[in-house]
């Protein structure tokens, strides 16, 4: 069942017993963007933008957006081995993916778990790892300010608004609650990492982008630099004046990121080493 609107659908998919929602829009190669622990589930300025150079695949996660299934979701692994099964259902094979956040450590558990679905990997203020002397901050906030102030460089921007609700009476907060409850599922504890992670980067052969906010004070840019330290094809582009909500702080970079890594501008993908 899809419901279309004029640059984008929504696809509803039976996915091993979830009922799951994943907005399609675009056209030509495709890209499978995976969310943040924000629920940015509604099609976005920057899901429009990226549908300008490709077709666009925004699944919501179980348990976030309108997609159901979260109790059958205990932890990470679950979540990747989920996301095994809708590329799979779907007949995606060396696809490449964008990740953000909560999204990105999910597509490092896929790329490690199935090596051969993912060709390229978008990796954004990815969580999934614990740095020594760089912490995650306090993601479970109920104060609104407090969570604009953490997760942008200016939380005075007008992006702000797109990105997230700005009081409770804003119609978006019980989506929003519903992100927060389907993430502590899976990040809860351990907090936001799978302290295992680090010793399975190894696996993960297909190139990498890194792309972080240099004042990301969720997800500190020191855990960009181990990912690019510790990932065996990646490379890491740090953006200044940027927090942690790259897609919406620098969409045009980050837009621009993702269409140079797939090699779309230049004609040639970049391949693993």
């Amino acid at each position: 069942m899809s419901i279309s609107t004029a640059s984008f659908e929504t696809l509803k998919l039976e996915v091993a017993g979830k009922e799951i929602h994943m907005n399609v829009g675009g056209a030509g190669a495709p890209l499978i963007y995976l969310h943040s622990a924000g629920g940015e589930t509604e099609w976005m300025p920057f899901h429009k933008s990226l549908s300008q150079h490709f077709r666009v695949h925004a699944p919501a996660h179980p348990g976030f957006g309108r997609s159901t299934g979260l109790e059958q979701i205990d932890d990470i692994h679950d979540m990747a081995w989920h996301y095994v099964d809708l590329f799979e259902q779907l007949g995606w094979q060396q696809v490449p993916v964008v990740g953000f956040s909560l999204g990105a450590w999910i597509a490092l558990e896929i790329a490690i778990l199935r090596p051969g679905l993912i060709s390229q990997l978008v990796l954004v203020a990815a969580a999934g790892i614990r740095v020594e002397g760089a912490p995650v901050a306090e993601l479970f906030l109920s104060d609104f300010k407090e969570a604009r102030d953490l997760v942008f460089f200016d939380p005075e921007s007008p992006v702000v608004k797109t990105a997230m609700p700005l009081t409770f009476d804003d119609s978006r907060v019980l989506m929003w609650m519903r992100a927060q409850e389907a993430t502590a599922r899976v990040g809860w504890t351990p907090y936001l990492h799978n302290p295992k992670l680090p010793q399975h980067l190894h696996r993960v052969q297909c190139p990498v982008e890194i792309i972080w906010g240099r004042n990301d004070k969720l997800i500190p840019v020191a855990h960009g630099e181990y990912y690019a330290q510790n990932l065996p094809n990646a490379s890491l582009t740090v953006l200044e004046q940027c927090g942690h909500m790259v897609p919406f702080e620098k969409q045009e970079e980050f837009v621009q990121a993702v269409v140079e890594f797939n090699g779309l501008e230049s004609g040639t993908r970049r391949t693993a080493k």
